[in-house]
């Protein structure tokens, strides 16, 4: 299916990344979903971040290796417990903003196309199918996020952010 292919799904990773890490003169959002995800994502990650400051300041990221394994580690954890919903795909989206502003600081932009692609090859491999079985990006993701009322009501979302992080953090401090 179109939306699934790797290139639809690294463009919003991408573009996502970009507009969190305030990216000089970036474009418009490429589609309508990127445009939403900018939406919902920007205003989750200011206050997600803000909750986080303590663990993010300890946090220390000083290559893309180190952020891919990061990733993968929190991510196993977010999922742990086998569910899924447009929440936690979001979270995706969050945590990897979250590295890639602890990565710019130690290291230049350039590491972008490689954080896109591993949290792209994480959405593939791992969340395409129920995406695809939950409407898709269209028709699911747009569902839930574009009504802007729908997504400012995401307290336990941002709550199991925290808790993922901070059990995350008494590992790697």
């Amino acid at each position: 299916m179109e939306s699934y292919n790797f290139f639809y799904v690294y463009t919003l990773v991408q573009d996502y990344l970009k507009y969190i890490c305030q990216e000089t003169q970036l474009a418009a959002a490429p589609n309508r979903v990127a445009e939403v995800l900018r939406k919902a994502g920007s205003s989750l990650q200011k206050e997600v971040e803000g909750n986080l400051r303590p663990y993010i300041d300890l946090l220390e990221v000083h290559s893309v290796e180190e952020a891919s394994s990061i990733f993968n580690q929190v991510m196993e954890n977010e999922f742990a417990d086998g569910k899924t919903n447009w929440g936690r795909i979001l979270t995706i989206f969050l945590f990897g903003g979250i590295l890639t502003k602890k990565l710019q600081e130690p290291l230049a932009k350039e590491n972008l196309d490689q954080v896109s692609h591993f949290i792209t090859d994480y959405i593939i491999t791992t969340k395409a199918k129920w995406i695809n079985e939950n409407g898709g990006w269209d028709n699911g993701f747009m569902t839930k996020f574009e009504d802007k009322g729908s997504w400012i009501s995401l307290s336990s979302l941002k709550t199991k952010i925290v808790a993922v992080f901070s059990l995350f953090s008494q590992y790697h401090s």
